[in-house]
């Protein structure tokens, strides 16, 4: 399958300070956190694993040309 655009390079910059600051989340580094521990919450570390991964398959979905949700490409 043949890239359709190349967004990770055309938007470098501004992918890796989105993934900065999701890895500086991650770990922890925040300000004004209120502390909420709901049971059904899942914790920070996993939410924001989840965020990145689904930022990547985004990009891909994107790049090269899939569908939103089903993956297969459109063009």
């Amino acid at each position: 399958m043949e890239k359709v655009t190349n967004i990770r390079n055309k938007y470098a910059q501004e992918i890796a300070e989105i993934l900065y600051l999701l890895k500086e989340v991650g770990s922890g580094r925040i300000y004004g956190f209120p502390g909420n521990c709901t049971p059904g919450d899942d914790e920070l570390k996993t939410n924001v694993d989840t965020l990145t991964e689904k930022f990547n398959e985004l990009l891909e979905k994107i790049e090269y040309g899939k569908d939103s949700g089903t993956g297969k490409q459109t063009y």
